[in-house]
């Protein structure tokens, strides 16, 4: 560990030690890596052969670690590291409002998040002004969760909301585990303090918007957002029928889950959203044939393109192409992994010899990275940016492997939200893409030192990891180096 650590960049994401551990030791798609006493002990899976068997075959609890990760921004309980009947209840309380359905009704709501989006490119594209990407995508992110679950209108990529500022806050005062990145800053006497001061300000807004939602129901026309339909299914499920006072139990959970939404919808949408930008800015023939299938949807007046959506938000499904890129972005960096814990009853197959491996007190990790750039399973150039992998016919040489695509998890405990992901991205893609060239630009990142970003602007040290300079770093889940730092120009005509 400590020979991988010394060969990675200062603050990379956890999840690329291991890949670096296998490669160096050439060790099979599950091994054991035992970290204690300093962490948990792991059982690392980069196989759908063996993470299958605690996914969906038979889906194991969520390891401890990620509920006490998750209750600094939850405060517990939350349906992402519950289990159970517990997980159940609000699962169903919560599937209507990001069914297909449900969402594409939501979309001029979107729009109008992605084109003031869109406008804050377009002002720093103007004035060749550097900046971190991930600052805008992930405040547009959030602005479109408050949106689409609560009614909200947030308004944080134009002004300073309280809300959002104690949440980007308490997910830079985050403890991830198995591999710690920051530990004086876990360490620090003052950190408990912090997370319960932004869990407060986080809980008091969630809260005293609740009870407003709960109180003006009845006056309020056809038109649901998640909150309603999660509150319409619980109270019929449990058959709730005091309804003249917000249920308890309901507003605890809604409070809990809403926090996760905002968490685990910023940190897969936002780093994807830089990503899109960088990977198609080092891939001009991949660039000029997304913008020409914008065109062919949308036509030359990208200005046009959010009301044709508007007006008919099915034309999204015909982004062929853009959907790969997407996924393939997901693919190369994925912003998160799923965790589950062993059991002295659970043993793990190899599927060719039959050998059996125990899980009892390990952590169970599906590694995402590792199943997704696994040349076993996508071809020798794993490492390479290729969309069309998306297009090709499942089996045929080339192809994308979709049961090792684990962006979104597998199994009965997938993302709930993956399809409001793939639509907002898909979205800022048709937007933005036709009018910006983007720029990486971290060479220049000592520029933006001190822009209270907390981004360290460092340029010392090991700056690239898999020979990539955009590296992800932990700062929660995985996120772009230095928030993507960048300049944009705007696209000859």
């Amino acid at each position: 560990m400590g020979e991988a650590s010394s060969a990675s960049p200062r603050g990379c994401a956890g999840q690329g030690l291991p890949l670096m551990i296998k490669k160096q030791y050439n060790l099979p798609d599950l091994f054991y890596l035992d970290l204690w006493p300093f962490s948990v002990s792991l059982c690392i899976a980069t196989h759908p052969a063996y993470s299958n068997q605690f996914l969906t075959e038979r889906s194991m609890p969520k390891h401890p670690v990620l509920g006490e990760a998750l209750s600094t921004i939850s405060g517990g309980d939350d349906m992402l590291s519950s289990d159970g009947p517990q997980w159940k209840v609000w699962r169903s309380a919560f599937n209507p409002g990001f069914s297909v359905a449900h969402l594409m009704t939501m979309v001029p709501t979107i729009v109008d998040n992605v084109a003031t989006f869109a406008q804050i490119l377009h002002n720093h594209a103007v004035n060749n002004e550097l900046f971190r990407m991930e600052h805008h995508a992930t405040r547009l992110t959030i602005d479109i969760i408050g949106k689409i679950v609560l009614d909200d209108d947030f308004n944080s990529q134009l002004v300073e909301h309280p809300l959002v500022t104690a949440f980007e806050n308490q997910v830079r005062w985050m403890k991830i585990l198995p591999v710690i990145s920051k530990p004086l800053q876990v360490f620090n006497v003052f950190r408990p303090f912090v997370q319960w001061w932004n869990l407060r300000q986080m809980d008091t807004y969630v809260g005293k918007l609740l009870e407003e939602r709960f109180a003006t129901r009845s006056s309020r026309g056809k038109k649901k957002h998640v909150i309603d339909l999660a509150l319409e299914t619980y109270l019929k499920e449990n058959n709730v029928s005091d309804t003249a006072k917000l249920d308890p139990k309901f507003k605890d959970a809604a409070l809990r889950n809403i926090k996760v939404f905002i968490f685990a919808g910023h940190d897969t949408s936002s780093s994807t959203i830089c990503y899109c930008h960088y990977q198609l800015s080092q891939h001009p023939a991949a660039l000029t044939r997304l913008r020409k299938e914008c065109e062919n949807i949308f036509g030359k007046d990208a200005s046009k393109t959010g009301d044709m959506i508007k007006a008919d938000p099915y034309l999204l499904n015909k982004m062929r192409y853009g959907d790969a890129v997407v996924r393939e972005t997901l693919r190369i960096f994925p912003p998160g992994n799923t965790v589950r814990a062993g059991a002295a009853d659970f043993f793990i197959t190899d599927p060719d010899t039959g050998e059996r491996y125990p899980t009892d007190d390990w952590l169970l990790w599906s590694h995402n990275l590792g199943h997704m750039v696994n040349p076993d399973l996508w071809g020798d150039d794993v490492y390479s940016f290729r969309p069309e992998r998306w297009l090709i016919e499942s089996n045929s040489k080339g192809a994308a492997n979709r049961d090792a695509f684990m962006a979104f998890a597998k199994g009965p405990r997938n993302c709930i939200g993956q399809e409001l992901a793939m639509l907002e991205t898909k979205m800022m893609l048709a937007m933005t893409i036709p009018q910006f060239d983007f720029h990486e630009a971290f060479s220049e990142v000592e520029k933006l030192k001190d822009d209270g970003s907390g981004y360290p602007s460092d340029l010392s040290g090991v700056q690239e990891q898999f020979g990539e300079k955009a590296y992800q770093i932990q700062l929660g889940t995985a996120k772009p180096r230095e928030g993507m730092p960048c300049r944009l120009s705007l696209v000859s005509k």
